[in-house]
């Protein structure tokens, strides 16, 4: 790949973050997915950046936020980026993405409603070098743009690490969701009892039939769909005092369940992100 400019945002299993500042007349850098690191790699192999470069490494700055436990690293960052960037989160070994989620800034009034581009800023994509037991999130920006990322990053055990080379943005869910929990043929409100056994006074009715309406618009192909349901829903949810505090905990109750279960887990998770 070729571009003027890349950030690479190094996280150590820690909490801490390296990154790496690097710009050129132009540069090229690739992921290597298919070789271990060698002498001559740098320590933010398995990328590999090639040409008169100028590297600046700091330290993160304070739009940075990182929570690091013991199998789990929660990361959020703010970006400001100009159009022609590269920004590449490296994560520690045997760590991958289990949510992704972006934010988008509002938009300064200057008159101009209704003319907003609805033109994709940039692209993204997830590659791994399963060699290495790496994993980084990429993002191609196009255009100038703010934007709000935050993502939740699993330890897994290395047999378990993703042999795919890579996986692109627009599949999100397919990180978020295995294709075995899409078999579920339905939510029933009996699926929501440790939801109710925490609030009496949900709407399972309600809460039951966004569910089902997003696991439907997701086996159908409409991402878009789904994730206007979830953003619905979220401020129900969040709103309850009761149910945040405890959302951790039913959380980790569903994710030990069966495949419907783990699909109404997995789309609590996101939301709670």
């Amino acid at each position: 790949m070729i571009t003027k400019h890349i950030v690479i945002q190094k996280i150590e299993e820690n909490g801490t973050i390296d990154v790496f500042q690097i710009s050129s007349d132009y540069l090229q850098w690739t992921f290597e997915t298919r070789r271990t690191i060698e002498e001559s790699d740098k320590e933010y192999f398995p990328f590999v950046i090639n040409g008169n470069i100028n590297i600046i490494r700091r330290k993160a700055g304070a739009e940075t936020k990182i929570t690091a436990q013991k199998d789990k690293i929660a990361f959020i960052d703010d970006y400001g980026l100009p159009g022609g960037f590269v920004v590449g989160i490296l994560f520690p070994k045997n760590f991958i993405p289990d949510i992704i989620k972006f934010k988008d800034k509002p938009f300064i009034p200057v008159g101009l409603a209704g003319q907003v581009s609805t033109t994709p800023p940039g692209q993204i994509q997830i590659l791994y070098n399963q060699l290495e037991k790496r994993c980084a999130i990429i993002m191609n920006i196009h255009y100038p743009i703010c934007f709000g990322f935050k993502c939740i990053a699993q330890k897994v055990k290395k047999e378990l690490f993703p042999h795919s080379e890579e996986t692109y943005a627009e599949d999100f869910f397919d990180i978020l969701l295995s294709r075995e929990m899409l078999d579920v043929e339905a939510i029933k409100n009996e699926d929501l009892k440790i939801i109710n056994e925490t609030l009496n006074e949900t709407d399972l009715n309600d809460l039951n039939e966004s569910l089902n309406e997003i696991l439907y618009s997701l086996k159908s192909g409409e991402k878009s769909q789904a994730l206007s349901v979830i953003k619905n829903i979220e401020g129900k949810i969040m709103n309850g005092s009761a149910l945040a505090g405890t959302l951790t905990t039913i959380i980790d109750s569903y994710q030990n369940g069966g495949i419907t279960e783990q699909f109404v887990g997995s789309i609590l998770k996101y939301i709670s992100l």
